[in-house]
């Protein structure tokens, strides 16, 4: 892993320390639901500024910091059967940092407006989080769907459960990615200016 200057830790513990407030200020669209979070939208903002690396390891804490809340202060029911596996709390949000950072770079001489290519890599990066979320809870619960189904509804066929399942969770990935899609290139384009005057 690549080492990081004064600077760019201080911008990561800034991100850090966000990342952890956002875990304990939960929204939710209606009761029962998973949680809205800005945590993807802090680890693109640190993946496109900070790299692949650096946006592993935002994506690293914000799934521990997930499989913490949900063990000590779950805010909803299905936060406790999902994120309490640690597969499904870390893999999709290590998934989501490294992409995002290693996306950018990759699309940057092809993609020449920043905040264009902040917008797609954040969406991409959502989508990822919620796609694997969604992958990862049908795998581990379609052989006994019967704790998930009690509280969110019936389903008569694996089928059945990998809807309710997208749909369920489909709901907050059109708002997540909205947000992300706006906020983060309005807060990338000017810190990409600090940060590039403080590598010159």
């Amino acid at each position: 892993m690549r080492k990081f200057s004064t600077f760019q830790i201080t911008l990561m513990s800034l991100l850090i320390a966000l990342l952890v407030i956002q875990t304990y200020v939960p929204i939710t669209i209606f009761p029962g639901a998973p949680t809205i979070t800005v945590g993807h939208i802090i680890v693109a903002i640190g993946a496109i500024l900070l790299g692949p690396s650096g946006g592993l390891l935002l994506g690293t804490v914000w799934g521990g910091l997930s499989l913490l809340r949900a063990f000590t202060a779950p805010p909803s029911p299905l936060s406790v059967l999902l994120f309490t596996n640690p597969v499904i709390a870390l893999v999709p949000r290590m998934v989501v940092g490294w992409s995002v950072g290693w996306l950018y770079q990759k699309f940057q001489k092809r993609i020449r407006v920043p905040a264009l290519l902040a917008s797609i890599t954040a969406f991409i990066g959502t989508f990822l989080n919620t796609g694997l979320v969604v992958l990862f809870t049908y795998l581990f619960f379609v052989k006994d769907p019967t704790i998930l189904l009690r509280d969110f509804g019936q389903a008569t066929s694996t089928t059945g459960l990998f809807w309710l399942i997208t749909i369920m969770l489909g709901a907050n990935f059109i708002t997540e990615a909205v947000t992300a899609v706006v906020l983060t290139p309005l807060v990338v384009t000017p810190m990409q200016r600090i940060v590039s005057r403080r590598h010159k």
